[in-house]
């Protein structure tokens, strides 16, 4: 039976949304996405970490490859005081790639971006300096305006436009109108400077470097072709609830970097020798928090920072954000497959919760790890720091990566492409053969 014409509105350009993007090609589902920048890999000094969580939908989506090319594996971490005295290393990372198939790698964000745009086999349906202005969802689906006064209808809009998503905004108006009740879920505890520096030769490629110190921490990963990124986290006292969440401008980013300049990296590198080499620095607020509800009514649905945000620490935003774009294509797909001569919005809206239901129980253990080695690297408090400064560094490397395959091992994937076949020793659980019990529908 052929089916009825069904229609996603993708909004953002972002890792989700180009993620997203990518899957519904993959799986024959119309789209059009809509991103409010001219440009879809823009130079902002932001940088992001892929673990294999990530990449393996990244391998299933041809892109391995491509980004093995631009990237340098991590191998080593390093983990000092506020006064420059080393007081644990890891190599566990170089066993990752063997263990679980891809290496743990770091560079610029506008980097991935790039690769996922151009592998978009039709970039017509890539729309830029598309600002939405409203959107207005009925029986019928979703009208979005935006800014120039273009229209778009869709069956579906989904919000990959981050932490201030539209989206989300419009889905709760969406819910007051219908007598709901709205959440808010991102807290601000504290801020965060980061940026990318070049030709920062005094440290060498593929390591990672945390600086423990009271109240504040710092980490920095360095990457392919003397790269190196830069995070500086201050923890505060008070708590900010959105929408009421601070900005920072780059005057305020200038300042904290040249006040932190004589600060301790490693026993012989301060700050100042990355910061006098930077090329892009940005302080933005930190935060963090996974909301309760991710889509209303079978007509609106979140993914990403939209739906989770995550303190940088744990690196899994990102990670996190295209293993949500690999679920929720999954769920689509199986609903459209499941009702080819239409899909309504109930029925929408059921595909919607089992894509919440399978992805919130991950999403809020990850946020809760991420958020605590935050916590750690600040030395919040005396069980923080017994946990970062003597308990976790004599747990050695074999504990680390068994730990590191519990989590790895509940990645999900495209269910509706062949699993990539990138060798590996500890299989993923959507590889392992189902127990017959799970075969039975009770």
């Amino acid at each position: 039976m052929e089916q009825k014409s069904f229609k996603a509105i993708i909004v953002g350009g972002s890792i989700a949304g180009l993620t997203l993007a990518l899957a519904f090609e993959k799986a024959n589902i119309d789209y059009i996405l809509l991103e409010k920048g001219t440009d879809f890999a823009p130079e902002l000094g932001a940088s992001i970490g892929i673990f294999c969580n990530g990449m393996r939908v990244m391998d299933q989506l041809g892109l391995k490859d491509t980004i093995k090319e631009r990237t340098e594996p991590m191998e080593e971490i390093f983990q000092y005081t506020g006064e420059g005295k080393l007081f644990s290393s890891s190599k566990m990372f170089k066993h990752l790639e063997e263990r679980h198939g891809y290496a743990a790698t770091f560079f610029e964000r506008r980097n991935l971006l790039k690769i996922l745009y151009e592998a978009q086999p039709q970039p017509s349906k890539l729309l830029g300096g598309k600002h939405v202005q409203t959107i207005e969802d009925d029986e019928n689906g979703v009208t979005v305006t935006t800014k120039d006064g273009s229209v778009y209808k869709g069956d579906i809009v989904i919000g990959a436009d981050g932490v201030w998503s539209r989206v989300r905004q419009s889905m709760w108006k969406a819910m007051e109108r219908d007598g709901q009740t709205k959440d808010l879920a991102h807290d601000k505890q504290g801020n965060c400077l980061f940026g990318i520096a070049h030709g920062v030769n005094e440290l060498p490629s593929g390591c990672v470097y945390n600086v423990y110190r009271p109240g504040t921490s710092f980490l920095v990963p360095t990457g392919k072709d003397g790269r190196t990124y830069f995070f500086y986290f201050e923890k505060l006292d008070t708590k900010y609830r959105s929408p009421n969440i601070p900005r920072y401008t780059e005057e305020d980013a200038i300042k904290t970097g040249e006040s932190q300049i004589n600060s301790k990296i490693t026993d012989t590198i301060n700050f100042g020798v990355i910061w006098n080499k930077r090329k892009h620095a940005v302080k933005v607020a930190l935060e963090e928090g996974v909301f309760k509800r991710w889509h209303y009514g079978g007509r609106y649905v979140t993914l990403g920072d939209a739906a989770h945000k995550f303190t940088p620490n744990m690196g899994q935003g990102g990670n996190s954000a295209i293993e949500s774009a690999a679920v929720l294509a999954n769920c689509l797909r199986d609903a459209l497959q499941k009702y080819p001569s239409g899909i309504s919005a109930k029925q929408i809206n059921e595909a919607f919760k089992l894509y919440q239901k399978d992805r919130h129980p991950r999403v809020k253990t990850t946020f809760e790890r991420a958020s605590e080695l935050t916590k750690i690297e600040a030395m919040s408090g005396c069980t923080n720091i017994l946990k970062g400064r003597y308990l976790y560094p004599r747990l050695g490397d074999g504990l680390k990566l068994k730990m590191a395959a519990r989590a790895f091992a509940k990645a999900p994937s495209l269910n509706y492409i062949e699993k990539a076949k990138t060798p590996h020793t500890i299989p993923y659980d959507d590889e392992k053969p189902k127990h017959w019990l799970s075969v039975l529908k009770v």
